[in-house]
């Protein structure tokens, strides 16, 4: 039994099938052309919140004093320590080639041999400077002499040299606007023609994390094309038949390259950690088609040689829980262009549109063009009917919750993983909690790489604190600069994350120390405007045009501090910005410069955490609002609306538990999973109701609620039964990836779509038999999913 519009709709479909045949075929080829202009590359600005007050900051640092996007290169002798002619020589080829790279800042390059290491003497006249090391060394004389400047220079000793002299590092930045690709593949080229068997190299860094994602692409499309063929194989045992497995196939693709197709449209691209948002809008799909197929068999068995009839009575019977499930799910990605990042608008556009155009790609196309397919053997449609180990399954489950220790049992069970799922919320980190990358296992080449760097240097993970002045030649003022070596001091004592920090104050004293004849007591702010100003105009008379380019404006107005943190966790970002914004409440006073947070990969990161840390709690709640609004009109009742969110809450407590138990944390790469798992929370559950509704109504006046449960159980229920399997199952075969953030997600995902459908096979079903809930019993509930 169907509702009036429902069957008006079906009506319509089915006699201009032709077109509904036809026109997806023809947009989805139309969408195809359009996909030769969409390109998959990464670029840091898709990661950053630009109107974030950190990131605004970083970006009037990089208009100052140019690009912040850190590099770094470690060179390390397979045997003996760096002071080796051939190594040395390496550095020196590698250092003179980055000043041609594409995109590369030329005054934030830093290496034993590059144009800003000096070595400076204090004269009679003012300051010698020389370049530290202009070629490698070919005596041990020379080769003595570098060491002991190396070890007098803090601003090398350390952050370029390891202490124990067993490696060097290059650093450089390059400008937001080249790609990650491009920097990635410039510098392997450039370490690619050193290698010669005595040295290792190691690459880290934001772009080189970003370089080796997409060196990565590749295998992410085999494990997801392994995925299809499980869920192809799944299919098969579901179905049997050709219709059961292409015909969903066929439709879900076409939603993902409807997706695909609006997004070029719209002038995006995808990265690698969007790449993920095509399988969903092909689950998604299959899981829809999955429902139409099932309930055709059922059909075309009640009407054998009427395969109109049939696929009439298919698109009736679920067009109203199909609308209302599919809005749910493009709801849950489009709530997602709240989040002001371009990666996420990016996903909610290519995920919604692709949802959405499942409604023509699936709910009218497979009616439609199952008229045009020969009608099912009888002995096809009697193997996909006849009652098998599933359907008896399902059978005990409506068996079970007659009983009151059934219910028991059950209500105990989801009970339990409620409290689970509440527990894991509390352990939910925003952001990475891990050295290195989460993205990737600890042993990949990145990680190795980011470990070596910060275990021998400092740091790879920059964070700048930009000294705004407040009027001309600020930074000369000795107060200033004293406040900005006093924040050094005490970030670095008291954090041990944070490996070194530079700034004008650091050139200052040490301008100050070689003077004073390298006298200890005189490494300090001399407390005189004037000495400061003189100390940079003698600098200037043997120094290299810029050689403070990289801390201090060429007017003297501004100036920036710079920490090398050894990670960039969560917890480590949060507490070393609170301490900062401590310090500056309690301890700045200058009136002639304002101390302004944050930039670097450590302020850019922290506003990506802040941005998601707020857009998370207010996507739930926007989708959780407009969702029960839409379910409550189309139910005419409110408890209604409340009571097909049961499985909803269920679904949102479980999502961010399963997350906080796993250890997975909420990333702009993890957002969309948890946008799925929400939206697939209420699908399951709409097409069970929908049809115990069905079944009560037979009833005509005199329902049959166990009956109505029972027969829902083993025609609804069994395609949701093979739905959850599928694609959960499909998803758990991540697992195995290469790529650690995908193997996780693959175990949440698939936890989660499993956790989901059982919640709608049991769960579901219990409340409605303890509450009977009176929008069931109603001929009109339900009839308004269409049009609420």
């Amino acid at each position: 039994m169907t509702d009036h519009s429902s069957s008006k709709l079906a009506t319509f479909v089915l006699r201009h099938r032709l077109f509904f045949s036809l026109f997806p075929l023809v947009v989805t080829a139309f969408f195809l052309y359009t996909l030769k202009n969409l390109t998959i590359h990464t670029s840091v600005q898709d990661f950053i919140p630009q109107k974030h007050p950190f990131v605004e900051v970083n970006n009037q640092l990089m208009k100052i004093f140019g690009g912040l996007n850190q590099v770094s290169i470690a060179l390390e002798p397979k045997e003996g320590d760096i002071f080796q002619a051939a190594l040395l020589e390496k550095v020196v080829r590698i250092t003179n080639q980055l000043y041609y790279l594409e995109g590369v800042n030329i005054g934030r390059i830093v290496s034993l041999s590059a144009r800003k290491i000096k070595r400076v003497e204090g004269t009679e006249e003012g300051f010698k400077v020389t370049h530290l090391m202009r070629e490698a060394p070919t005596t041990p004389e020379k080769m003595g002499f570098l060491k002991k400047s190396i070890m007098r220079n803090n601003l090398v000793y350390g952050p370029i040299v390891a202490n124990d002299f067993s490696a060097t590092q290059i650093v450089l930045d390059f400008y937001p606007e080249v790609s990650s690709k491009k920097i990635f593949q410039q510098l392997n080229q450039i370490i690619e023609k050193e290698k010669d068997g005595t040295t290792k190299f190691y690459l880290a860094g934001r772009p080189i994390l970003e370089g080796w994602l997409d060196y990565y692409l590749p295998k992410l499309l085999t494990v997801f094309l392994g995925t299809i063929l499980i869920m192809v194989f799944l299919l098969f045992f579901a179905f049997r038949s050709k219709r059961g497995i292409l015909l969903p196939f066929a439709a879900a693709l076409m939603g993902v390259v409807w997706g695909l197709g609006i997004l070029s449209l719209s002038g995006f691209h995808l990265d690698p950690t969007t790449t993920l948002v095509p399988f969903l809008i092909l689950a998604i799909g299959i899981s829809h088609a999955i429902q139409f197929i099932k309930r055709y068999y059922e059909e075309i068995k009640a009407n054998p040689h009427d395969r109109l009839k049939a696929s009439e009575n298919t698109l009736a019977a679920l067009s109203n829980p199909v609308r209302a499930s599919l809005f749910t799910d493009g709801l849950g990605f489009l709530s997602l262009m709240i989040v002001p990042l371009v990666m996420i608008k990016t996903l909610a556009i290519t995920a919604g549109a692709g949802v959405f155009s499942l409604y023509l790609t699936v709910v009218t196309f497979i009616p439609a063009i199952l008229t045009y397919i020969p009608v099912p053997v009888q002995r096809e449609v009697e193997r996909e009917e006849r009652p098998n180990s599933v359907d008896r399954i399902l059978s005990r489950i409506a068996g079970i919750g007659k009983h009151a220790w059934g219910r028991n049992v059950i209500l105990a069970f989801f009970i339990i993983l409620t409290v689970l799922g509440i527990k894991g919320i509390t352990q939910i980190v925003v952001g990475d909690n891990e050295e290195g990358s989460a993205t990737l296992y600890p042993h990949s080449p990145y990680n190795m790489a980011e470990k070596f760097v910060n275990a021998k240097f400092t740091g790879a993970n920059p964070y700048y604190i930009f000294v705004e002045g407040k009027k001309d030649e600020a930074m000369l003022d000795w107060r200033v600069l004293k406040e900005m070596d006093s924040l050094q001091r005490h970030l670095v004592t008291r954090f041990p994350e944070i490996g070194s920090a530079v700034s004008l104050a650091d050139y200052i004293k040490g301008l100050n120390f070689v003077m004073d004849n390298n006298n200890p007591a005189s490494f300090k702010i001399p407390e005189n405007d004037g000495t400061i100003a003189e100390y940079l105009f003698l600098y200037s008379i043997s120094g290299f045009p810029g050689d403070f380019d990289p801390v201090l404006s060429p007017d003297y107005k501004h100036a920036n501090i710079k920490f090398d943190l050894k990670d960039h966790r969560a917890a480590t970002i949060n507490k070393t910005i609170a301490a900062t914004q401590d310090w500056i409440k309690k301890n700045h006073n200058s009136g002639n410069a304002e101390f302004k947070l944050a930039g670097g990969l450590i302020g850019t990161t922290a506003a990506v955490n802040d941005i998601i840390k707020q857009s998370t709690y207010s996507n739930i709640i926007l989708v959780f609002i407009l969702v029960l609004l839409r379910v409550s009109v189309a139910l005419q009742s409110l408890i209604g609306g409340l009571f097909l969110f049961i499985p909803l809450i269920f679904s949102i407590i479980l999502t961010f538990g399963i997350f906080g138990l796993s250890g997975v944390t909420l990333t702009v790469e993890t957002l969309p999973v948890a946008a799925m798992g929400i939206g697939l929370g209420i699908d399951y559950s709409i097409y069970i109701a929908a049809r115990i509704h069905e079944e009560i109504l037979k009833g005509h006046g005199n329902p049959d609620l166990s009956g109505a449960i029972q027969k829902a159980l083993v025609t609804s229920g069994k395609a949701v039964f093979f739905t959850g399997m599928i694609i959960s199952n499909g998803v758990l075969s991540w697992l195995f990836s290469g790529i650690k953030l995908q193997a996780k997600l693959g175990a949440a995902l698939g936890s989660l779509l499993f956790i989901n459908m059982m919640a709608a096979l049991f769960l579901l079903p219990i409340f409605i038999r303890i509450i009977k809930p009176r929008f069931l019993f109603r001929e009109e509930s339900l009839t308004l999913l269409a049009h609420g």
